[in-house]
């Protein structure tokens, strides 16, 4: 019978200073990717214009938008797999005071982890309709842009979720 090989314990340490080393650099490449990036702010009265070029199919955009100097809302821009550009507040009508985030090209409910599904730009966003579901921007394509006027997005952010209070509110 052979005599199996005895590492000495330099070899050892060696083999271990290795390991520690794969695991680290497997660990912080995951949490690089996985890391949450700030979305891009939009000032109130502003305009959201995207070059068309930019918007790659599922790729997701992320915005936050401005309403007063106190409110924010998110907004969302992806171009579906049928080619079809979609525009959304980002923000669930029933947990809307959660911060929302990307996963894998979806929107997700920052409170109840549901994915909701970007809205068909051709049906008029339901403000009755409970649960997860995007309210829908109008956008208009410039020349080779993607553009979304802000006061649709101010508009539409008191439409869905302060009825009756745009008035109130200050510019």
């Amino acid at each position: 019978m052979k005599k199996a090989m005895q590492w000495t314990r330099g070899e050892r340490i060696a083999g271990g200073g290795v390991l520690v080393a794969i695991a680290t650099l497997a660990l912080l490449t995951l949490w690089v990717s996985l890391k949450e990036t700030e979305p891009r702010e939009l000032q109130a009265g502003s305009d959201l214009m995207l070059p068309l070029a930019q918007l790659k199919t599922n790729k997701l955009f992320l915005f936050r938008y401005r309403i007063d100097p106190s409110t924010v809302a998110p907004v969302a821009v992806q171009r579906g797999s049928d080619g079809i550009i979609r525009a959304a507040l980002a923000s669930c009508r029933s947990c809307s005071k959660s911060r929302n985030y990307e996963l894998s090209g979806k929107v997700v409910c920052g409170h109840c982890q549901h994915v909701m599904k970007m809205p068909d730009p051709t049906t008029e966003p339901d403000v009755k309709k409970p649960g997860c579901a995007l309210p829908s921007l109008s956008y208009s394509i410039v020349d080779d842009r993607f553009l979304v006027r802000g006061e649709m997005m101010r508009a539409e952010f008191f439409r869905q979720f302060r009825p009756g209070s745009e008035g109130q509110s200050s510019r």
